[in-house]
Order: C-alpha cells, then structure tokens, then sequence
C-alpha cells in the first residue's frame, strides 16, 4: 500500500512486527529490503547466540535478532525497552530507534456519571506469579469484599489469584474494539500490579514492557492503580502508583480509587499529556518514519499469501491443555 494514493501490488514500505514466521524472514532475507522493525516486549533472549541449536526457538531467535541488526528503523513504545535493546546487541540499536508512544481512545468518551461499577484487571498473558503478587491480589479482594463491587478480569487468570480477588467475572479474550467500546461504556477503575520479585530474566522482561494500559485507561475516564514498576513510573501520563506491592497499600489505594470515581477518571481523561496520546498526532510521528524508510529503496511487489489457521489453533489447544494442567498442579493462595 503506498504512503498515499490505491491500494496495489506495488509498495513503498515494509513493516516487520515482532516475531516473523520463517517464511516471511526468508522473503525478506533474499530481497535485502529497507523494512521498519515494530517490537513491543523484550522477546530477544540475552545468550541465545551462543547456544547451540534447540530447534523452532533458537531460529525465532536468530530471525528476531537479525531484524533488529537489519532494519532500517526500529520503533517501541518503550524506550527502557529500546535501551536494553541496544545493550544487547553492542550498540547498533540506538542511532535507528525510534520512540512511538501508546495511542489513547480514537474519541474522548462523555463524563461518566454515578459510583464506581466493577474493579478492572486486564492482562493480555496469564500474571507472572511471585509473592508480591499474591499480597496484591489479597489487597484489592478486600476492596471487592468490603465495597461489595465485582472484579471483572479480561485475559487469563489463574484460579488460585480469582478465587483471592472474590466475587467477579472473567473474560479471556476481546477483540480490541470491543475491548475499547468497554473501557469506554463502563464505569470502572482498574489495577495493573506487576511484581518486583521476578527471577531475573523475567524481572528484565517484565521491566521492559510499555505504559498502554495507563493510556488506555487514561482516555477512557478510569482512573487506575499501578505498581511501582518501570513501565508506569517512566510513563509521561498522569498515573496513580502504588507505594509497593504489599495488601495494605494496594487497599489503600484502591479504595481512595474506588471513593474518587468516577470523577478522578474524567480529570485524567481532560489532562494536557493524555490528549497528545490521541491516534491522529500519533499517527504523523509513524508516517515520519515510514517516509524515511520508503525514501531508501523504490517500490516492490508483494503477493500476499492467506496464512492457514490450523497451527494456530492447534496452539491455543495445547495452551488451553497447559493451563488448565498447571491449574491443577498449583497450591492455593492463601489471603
């Protein structure tokens, strides 16, 4: 698709987002194309190159690591991410990485009115479980205990953490626009705890990750809770931080939470910083981008080719197998 103008099988800019399948990092191997590099988790593992061959990951290693030393741009909505990056691969990283923050809600949703109807946890992979976390959970169950209000929980939870949160419902998957339409629509305030007490491969990772759920919930009149952790407090974005993840803390601030709705959300949702978020400005910032990168080669051909979704859903077989495997096998939480 170009920059401007009809769709066609002519393109002027290629965009590679996280880990591409082997035949796409093969295709894109043998043209030797000018492409921007997209990535928004640390999924570079640190000593992957020099482990010997495992197979299926150790190629999505070398693919994902030959992006980043190939692409002519790489964007992340976390420079903490961007850096560690850059450390990881010697330094080739920072001159071509390019900041794209979080986008927001495309439209700012009316005042919202009335009490506070539900505590929201989104998670888009089940919670990396630890100690803290566990503290956590104990604190907002006492919120939904005593105020009486549901947990709603969008994404994969473990049992143990649902049944210490109390009463509530579970969502496991929403497309995004209706995911948004919620955020939208419901009076709510939500929590995003993220442990401090990861071993530390998985501290790293989870360190890394961007500030989308502050920008989200921000533009969606929620006001939020969130942990201590690297991606909200290097947020730019009007935030609530939890002085640290232990259960009286996160009671205390779930409750002021729980007592400002829903008028802490509407401020948040007014406030200068939020509304830069908006996708329209962000929009110019990765056109910029795809520019600079378009005027390093001419245009090419591609033929896309539909993907089949049988391995896919044979993924998400085995993944519901492992969880409710792992369910079992997992002593409850005591809160």
């Amino acid at each position: 698709m170009r920059l401007a103008g009809q769709v066609s099988d002519r393109y002027d800019v290629l965009i590679a987002h996280r880990n591409l399948s082997q035949r796409q990092t093969t295709w894109l191997r043998e043209r030797n194309l000018p492409f921007v590099y997209d990535i928004d988790d640390l999924i570079l593992t640190e000593d992957d190159a020099a482990a010997p061959d495992r197979g299926r990951r150790h190629r999505e290693q070398q693919a994902i690591r030959w992006c980043l030393s190939h692409a002519a741009a790489v964007t992340s909505p976390s420079r903490r991410l961007l850096s560690e990056l850059d450390r990881r691969l010697d330094g080739i990283i920072a001159a071509k990485a390019r900041f794209l923050p979080n986008p927001g809600q495309d439209r700012l949703p009316a005042r919202k009115g009335g009490g506070c109807g539900a505590i929201l946890w989104t998670s888009s992979a089940e919670p990396m479980l630890a100690p803290d976390i566990e503290e956590v959970c104990a604190g907002i169950g006492d919120v939904a205990r005593a105020q009486r209000l549901e947990v709603l929980l969008i994404g994969r939870f473990p049992p143990q953490l649902r049944a210490c949160l109390g009463p509530g419902r579970t969502i496991e998957w929403l497309e995004p626009p209706a995911y948004l339409r919620l955020l939208a629509g419901e009076n709510l305030v939500a929590v995003a705890p993220l442990s401090r007490q990861l071993p530390p491969a998985l501290q790293r990772f989870a360190d890394c990750k961007s500030d989308i759920k502050i920008a989200q919930y921000d533009s969606s009149r929620i006001a939020g809770a969130y942990s201590p952790a690297p991606p909200f407090q290097d947020s730019d974005l009007p935030r609530r931080i939890v002085s640290e993840n232990s259960r009286a803390a996160w009671r205390d601030a779930v409750i002021e939470l729980v007592r400002g709705a829903p008028e802490f959300g509407n401020a948040l949702a007014e406030d200068a910083a939020v509304l830069a978020r908006h996708p329209a400005g962000l929009a110019e910032s990765l056109r910029q981008v795809l520019t600079e990168v378009a005027q390093q080669t001419g245009s090419f051909g591609f033929w896309a080719i539909p993907t089949p979704d049988f391995g896919r859903r044979l993924e998400q077989g085995i993944r519901t197998i492992k969880r409710r495997l792992y369910a079992r096998g997992r002593q409850d939480v005591a809160c």
